[in-house]
């Protein structure tokens, strides 16, 4: 195992996980309201995981039949979608959150489908986990790959 990849996956994982989207406020409020919390992490690292994964696999598979143009293509269309992303966040007014402790979901069921729907209903999880990390490992070596994947995994 590389340990330099392993870090370089842990600090990138780190990275999109400190950018708080619906899934971390998610975890953030279930935390503050001490409801199923260990489960909601568990569901958030093995999807996350999973993902990852995911992504490393597929652009491992996917360069070997991809051209130059049209990697160049892909590339070019990746940087106006992260380029589009943080123009919209530099514009969005910050907005309160409130969580109202109040609000007590008994269902473990409810939660479930919730961090769930949070999780794999989010269209940034997979431009960031998926895309991204999977094509900034496209050109390491199979083992850098898996030491790439799992420190970002740890960062979940």
């Amino acid at each position: 195992m590389d340990f330099s990849f392993l870090v370089f996956g842990f600090l990138t994982g780190m990275s999109f996980i400190l950018a708080i989207g619906p899934q971390n406020l998610f975890v953030i409020e279930q935390g503050l309201k001490n409801q199923f919390i260990f489960t909601v992490c568990i569901i958030c690292s093995i999807s996350d995981f999973i993902l990852i994964f995911i992504g490393i696999l597929l652009f491992h598979y996917v360069d070997s039949f991809l051209n130059q143009t049209v990697e160049n293509i892909l590339s070019i269309l990746l940087i106006l979608f992260l380029a589009n992303f943080i123009r919209n966040k530099l514009n969005q007014s910050i907005s309160s959150v409130s969580i109202n402790s109040q609000e007590n979901l008994k269902s473990f069921k409810l939660i479930v489908l919730r961090v769930l729907g949070f999780t794999f209903l989010n269209p940034h999880v997979y431009s960031d986990t998926v895309f991204i990390l999977g094509n900034m490992s496209k050109n390491f070596m199979v083992g850098q790959k898996i030491s790439f994947g799992i420190g970002a995994s740890f960062s979940s």
